[in-house]
């Protein structure tokens, strides 16, 4: 049905574990609660079914959920203290460090590390003409097939299919990807 991992958990330890039926019902009474979706803790101890969260006092990040943090392109530093932040609970990481960008980029700024090194390469003129563009024929997209049109020699040539023509007058304005050489 979709509720938050955490009700669920709240659900099952509030009704004793008696079922599916009696813990959703559970649920439903208490879905406008202001802690509905918060950490499930039971009380007087720990929070439950946590994957490392606290051992001696020590954080432990979910090395799963910091790869997953990591490859969504953030910072393996913030992905820790997202999951420290939300007891690591993977979607309310990724949403903690949305929330407190300002935060992590002041942090980010802080460090000492040295700048990385310039290219040794010199990047040309920003300058380009267009060779190439596919465009489409037909009435829409579901009817009708793709066409090339490049230029060669001076000159615009449209490949369609089999057919190989010189092209008149290019629908440049139409086209669906567009290539371009540096000049």
């Amino acid at each position: 049905m979709g509720f938050p991992l955490e009700a669920c958990k709240k659900a099952v330890y509030n009704t004793g574990n008696q079922g599916l039926d009696v813990a959703t019902t559970w649920i439903l009474e208490h879905m406008s609660d202001p802690d509905f979706g918060d950490p499930f803790v039971v009380p007087g101890g720990a929070s439950v079914g946590t994957t490392g969260a606290t051992s001696g006092g020590l954080f432990t990040p979910n090395e799963e959920a910091i790869e997953n943090i990591v490859a969504m392109g953030f910072a393996h530093d913030q992905a820790a203290k997202a999951l420290k932040a939300t007891d690591n609970n993977l979607e309310r990481a990724v949403d903690w460090i949305f929330s407190h960008v300002d935060e992590l980029e002041t942090e980010s700024m802080d460090t000492s590390e040295p700048p990385l090194p310039q290219p040794k390469y010199r990047d040309g003129s920003g300058k380009y003409r267009l060779v190439a563009f596919i465009s489409h024929m037909g009435s829409s997209t579901m009817v009708g097939h793709y066409v090339c049109h490049i230029l060669k020699e001076g000159r615009w040539v449209i490949f369609n299919d089999e057919k190989v023509a010189l092209s008149e007058s290019p629908p440049k304005d139409l086209g669906y990807l567009y290539l371009y050489q540096r000049v």
